[in-house]
């Protein structure tokens, strides 16, 4: 991984750190990191203690597999390719409960979600892209909006075909509501309507506050991490912050999921 750093805009807050450069592709991130999962005899531990239906839990791979995942074939594409499961659909869908419960405070839980709609949500990254260059910065989009999608996720209300929902959830909120937001935003007002009209409010995303100021507090992450995933919640998208930083939206990407890589791994601990 390389350290060399990105010089910032001069107009930057003198405590911003500069954000590491890194090609590696999103896909190849998480397969590295799968990999180490399943070999880690602690995240096994947790795992089985988590007593999921069927037989003992001998790798990661085996909940993976019973939670409807089939290994797409190699293709020589970076980016797997989704393939219809042989497998009891209502099963399927019991066991990713049973995981999407766990998903709310267990940040393992939901990383295996994330594994097993990853097919999924590359097949969208490919529908919402016009070429290969923009099919790894959209799926970036969606890993990253993934992780909040699948921890809330309302299991009592909609229990069945998970994985649709889930998928379909993360694209909305990824391409389409922030196009909404930017297109409700260039609405004109009349000036006499200004005291009747709606204002749009976003909600105080107090946890996620007190988590950040916890973590700056011990070191966990630093004011630039606070800044920039800001930045990101009120912008929506990485190349738009990009563009205001004058960075190229993988620098933002990269230094985006090291930050959240260390908030899971901080909120984990304090469980």
């Amino acid at each position: 991984m390389s350290s060399t750093p990105t010089a910032l805009p001069t107009n930057t807050p003198s405590d911003t750190l500069p954000y590491p450069q890194d090609d590696q592709l999103v896909t190849d991130r998480l397969a590295v990191e799968w990999r180490r999962l399943t070999v880690t005899r602690a995240e096994l531990a947790k795992v089985r203690a988590w007593q999921l239906p069927g037989e003992e839990v001998r790798t990661l791979d085996d909940v993976l597999d019973r939670s409807g995942y089939r290994q797409p074939p190699t293709s020589g594409s970076p980016i797997p390719v989704r393939r219809p499961r042989a497998t009891n659909d209502e099963a399927v869908d019991a066991y990713l409960v049973r995981l999407l419960q766990l998903a709310k405070t267990e940040p393992l839980a939901a990383r295996i979600v994330l594994q097993r709609i990853l097919p999924a949500l590359s097949g969208l990254a490919r529908r919402y892209s016009a070429g290969r260059g923009q099919q790894h910065a959209v799926l970036d989009e969606l890993v990253a909006t993934a992780w909040w999608v699948i921890r809330a996720y309302p299991v009592d209300r909609r229990p069945r075909r998970i994985v649709s929902n889930l998928v379909r959830d993360i694209g909305f909120e990824t391409m389409v509501r922030p196009r909404r937001r930017r297109q409700a935003s260039e609405l004109p007002t009349e000036t006499d309507q200004l005291d009747r009209a709606d204002v749009t409010t976003v909600d105080p995303l107090i946890e996620l506050s007190e988590v950040l100021q916890a973590a700056r507090q011990r070191g966990v992450v630093s004011d630039s991490d606070v800044q920039l995933l800001g930045a990101l919640i009120r912008r929506g998208r990485a190349d738009l912050v990009a563009a205001e930083l004058g960075v190229t939206a993988r620098t933002v990407r990269n230094h985006r999921d090291a930050a959240v890589h260390r908030l899971r791994n901080f909120v984990a601990e304090a469980a």
